[in-house]
């Protein structure tokens, strides 16, 4: 993976976020636990432009999800978060197929490359890469944590880069 070329997007985002757009919270103890799943099939999307076609081998993720205490009442801390992309591009060429009965939990063959990436794992590099990306889209954030002050919401701050490694098809 010599010589791969890079370019970057960022996600910035400082919401309060309540029940209608994924927030829920619970309590155990006197301790209160909440998580945000917020999912969006449309998403945000990064649209790759240029007179050549990419292959995309890495991707990575750096930033953070956070809660500042200057938004009071809504402060909480945030344990864990992770990210959904979907890159519109070719998965390598498949070396199987799917079994059709039994399938208990729904196998199947992503039509376009899935990834989640998170505080824990923040970077997934392909041997194969994924040929003739068009775009890159962010469809899902999740987070969950601890001690949020507010049990209606929450102001979580967003700062995610995400830098993409990729060649040129051909080279």
């Amino acid at each position: 993976m010599d010589c791969l070329r890079s370019f970057n997007f960022t996600i910035r985002n400082q919401s309060n976020w309540p029940v209608a757009l994924g927030f829920y919270t619970w309590t155990i103890g006197g301790q209160r636990f909440w998580n945000l799943d917020r999912s969006n099939p449309n998403g945000s999307t990064y649209v790759i432009q240029g007179f050549k076609n990419i292959n995309i081998f890495k991707i990575e993720v750096t930033g953070d999800l956070n809660s500042s205490p200057q938004f009071p009442p809504y402060v909480c801390l945030v344990q864990n978060w992770f990210t959904d992309l979907e890159i519109d591009g070719q998965n390598s060429t498949s070396v199987g197929s799917i079994l059709v009965s039994p399938d208990i939990f729904g196998m199947t063959i992503q039509p376009k490359p899935f990834i989640r990436l998170s505080k824990y794992q923040n970077s997934i590099t392909f041997e194969t890469p994924i040929e003739s990306a068009k775009s890159i889209k962010l469809t899902n954030i999740y987070a969950d944590g601890i001690a949020n002050e507010d049990i209606g919401s929450a102001e979580v701050g967003i700062v995610l880069n995400f830098s993409v490694f990729y060649k040129y098809e051909g080279e």
